[in-house]
């Protein structure tokens, strides 16, 4: 098993005056399998689906679509480290942009994995 480590940069266009933008950078250490990045009142953004070498395949929600890339229909994309790949939500009050880019792939060791494995089946 492994995890990512993502950097999320989160760019909100305000569409009302005064015309505002925010901009809030977040790094995130992501297992294999797991939703992260939630989305206010519509749940988490993206899924690590899995690791291969130094790329990751991502799916991302249905309320975002790809900026410069085709859409894939079943909304997974693979990301190669150092890569940021820019998803866009339009349908809201302000324009929304989040920047995902893979900064690392960490392997877990055999131990790692039993313990992860466990907590999941005994949440604390």
């Amino acid at each position: 098993m492994a995890s990512a480590i993502f950097l999320i940069k989160s760019i909100t266009q305000h569409w009302r005056p005064p015309f505002g933008k925010e901009i809030t950078e977040l790094e995130m250490d992501v297992d294999e399998g797991k939703k992260f990045d939630d989305f206010p009142k519509e749940g988490p953004i993206f899924k690590l689906v899995k690791c291969d070498g130094d790329k990751a395949l991502i799916e991302f929600s249905g309320k975002f679509t790809l900026k410069g890339h085709l859409h894939p229909r079943n909304r997974q994309i693979w990301i190669e480290k150092d890569e940021a790949v820019d998803f866009a939500y339009l349908w809201g009050e302000d324009g929304i942009t989040k920047s995902l880019k893979l900064k690392e792939i960490v392997r877990k060791s055999q131990e790692e994995n039993q313990q992860i494995l466990e907590e999941g089946l005994n949440p604390k």
